[in-house]
């Protein structure tokens, strides 16, 4: 009879410890998938964190940018001003050199004038020595006036000089500024293509996550399968044992051996 018993156990085609040991299987098969999707949250999580940080420097980028075009302008304007001032003296002095060539004009015509009256006067020994001293002088005065004029339009060479060079110093430091742009418009396409490869890993850290999700859904299907089989072949291991206990003519026959133990599944 324990023959007979021990063959109806393995007529469910799984033992115990089979089943026990597929039970157990299927329970850490469960937990890698739940440790894998853990540590993939841990990484998108990471990556989104990641992907703040470069939203942050973006935005302190363009505002630095903002910042550098409004002191362009500013500096702009001054330089505008600046041509202007210089423009406006420069007619004055212009404006000026013509009333000097008038008055040399007029001093010239004046000047004949005196010749001529001297001319007349040339017979008047005193009012002529008065006359030439006083050409003298005159000349002298005139002399000293274009000295002055001269020396004038020297100085404004020489400051027209200090401004270009000053104008120079300007272009050379709005030369510095535009390559400035240049290597923060580069800096920036580089954090641009830094962005579309982090966008890209994103995409496939997706895909890879619903991978890993559908896998976990067929390992929980396997285990719900296990489980069914687990209870089909306790309920046929049980009508078994009630068919032995009948055939052995009740209360009367041997006992059911004690080694036939329904095995319980798996928490």
């Amino acid at each position: 009879m324990a023959e007979g018993a021990a063959q109806g156990h393995d007529g469910g085609g799984l033992t115990g410890a089979q089943m026990q040991a597929n039970l157990t299987g299927a329970k850490e098969a469960r937990k890698r998938a739940e440790l894998d999707a853990q540590l993939l949250a841990n990484r998108i999580a990471l990556l989104k964190q990641e992907e703040e940080k470069a939203h942050k420097k973006i935005e302190e980028t363009r505002k630095r940018a903002s910042e550098i075009m409004d002191l362009r302008k500013q500096n702009e304007q001054k330089f505008a001003a600046k041509e202007n001032f210089y423009k406006a003296k420069w007619e004055s002095i212009r404006s000026a050199q013509v009333q000097n060539s008038k008055a040399r004009e007029h001093a010239k015509a004046s000047r004949d004038q005196t010749r001529m009256g001297l001319l007349e006067m040339r017979h008047g020994n005193a009012q002529s020595t008065k006359a030439q001293s006083q050409l003298n002088l005159q000349q002298k005065k005139e002399r000293e006036q274009t000295e002055r004029h001269s020396n004038q339009e020297r100085s404004a060479y020489l400051k027209a000089r200090k401004e270009d060079a000053k104008r120079k110093l300007e272009e050379d430091r709005l030369a510095q500024l535009d390559k400035f742009r240049e290597d923060y418009e580069a800096r920036t396409a580089q954090e641009e293509m830094l962005r579309a490869r982090t966008d890209a890993l994103v995409a496939r850290m997706e895909k890879e996550e619903m991978d890993l999700i559908t896998r976990l859904q067929n390992t929980q299907d396997v285990q719900r399968n296990a489980y069914a089989q687990l209870e089909e072949a306790l309920g046929q291991t049980s009508h078994q044992i009630s068919s032995s206990t009948r055939h052995s003519g009740g209360s009367g026959g041997c006992a059911v051996p004690g080694d036939v133990i329904r095995p319980r599944p798996a928490a």
